[in-house]
């Protein structure tokens, strides 16, 4: 199954012939190999997203899962203090490193997977470092 990603590489469809460069938006599938900035096309390779749709009234213009909203569940349950306090010293990484991404990548919008992404490395970099002082 495909997906559609951000070009890590200038490259051009073997196929088709179509151009792009990094960062453009292009399909990619790695097994059977498809890739290209055309969707038709990337299909006639043989690629496929199950989870693609198009957005809004533009037919052209396609959104994957991961543009997609989520229901998230919460168990109804309480949570002892000691959980609290982890939660407590977590924000204050969460904090911490939506701050440190704003600023190594000032282009990226806030409200982007790619930033969650950026984030979440963030975080478990700042514990990596934090168990690593822990330690001496």
């Amino acid at each position: 199954m495909g997906t559609k990603i951000s070009a890590k590489y200038d490259g051009m469809c073997k196929l088709c012939g179509e151009e792009w460069r990094v960062s453009d938006e292009i399909y990619y599938q790695k097994n059977p190999k498809a890739i290209c900035s055309d969707y038709d096309c990337f299909q006639k390779q043989g690629g496929t997203l199950d989870h693609l749709k198009p957005v809004g009234t533009d037919q052209k213009r396609m959104t994957s899962f991961r543009d997609q909203v989520i229901i998230t569940k919460i168990p109804d349950a309480t949570a002892s203090d000691n959980v609290k306090k982890v939660a407590e010293v977590w924000d204050e990484y969460m904090v911490t490193a939506h701050h440190r991404t704003k600023d190594l990548y000032p282009e990226q919008d806030v409200n982007t997977h790619v930033f969650g992404q950026i984030r979440s490395k963030i975080i478990d970099q700042l514990l990596f470092i934090t168990s690593m002082m822990k330690e001496k």
